[in-house]
């Protein structure tokens, strides 16, 4: 395609259509981005590999950390986050359900257990705030975690993560 004979502003008119084109064709994969900035996070859903490498750009660890996971085998991704493949957005969600409990149950468990040993501490290191779950709650979340469904497939790494380089 010649574009000599195009005035600047047609030029930009054809940029801009492309552009709208390439963010809005769908390749049928699902991208799921988990994107970290500044302290704040949330999830982002690109349509297509052109979006998701602009995402990752964005955020290549100055700006932010972005995590994807994908039902797309082939991803070939350079990104400073992860990379991970899911079956289905079912099996992600089922597995990020699991990892909150089992990663949460702990972090209760010493919560409360500093709550209730404060009177023993030195004043500056109690804790300020009781905690917002009781020891009930808890043996609620150890039980729903041991009949927990287990039937899903955990995320599985696609390539490699930017710390793995060296």
């Amino acid at each position: 395609m010649n574009l000599d004979n195009h005035t600047f502003e047609e030029l930009v008119k054809l940029r801009d259509e492309i552009e709208n084109r390439l963010n809005f064709i769908d390749d049928g994969f699902l991208y799921l981005c988990k994107v970290r900035s500044y302290g704040r996070s949330w999830t982002e859903r690109p349509s297509n590999t052109y979006v998701l490498n602009q995402l990752c750009y964005q955020y290549d660890g100055d700006e932010g950390i972005v995590d994807v996971y994908t039902t797309n085998p082939d991803l070939n991704l350079q990104n400073y986050g992860g990379v991970y493949y899911v079956k289905s957005e079912e099996e992600y969600k089922a597995w990020k359900e699991w990892d909150y409990l089992t990663k949460s149950i702990p972090n209760m468990e010493k919560e409360l257990e500093e709550w209730d040993n404060r009177d023993n501490v030195p004043f500056s290191r109690r804790p300020l705030f009781a905690p917002i779950f009781t020891r009930e709650r808890i043996d609620e979340y150890k039980k729903e975690l041991e009949e927990y469904d287990m039937s899903f497939t955990p995320p599985v790494p696609l390539g490699y993560k930017y710390e793995d380089v060296e």
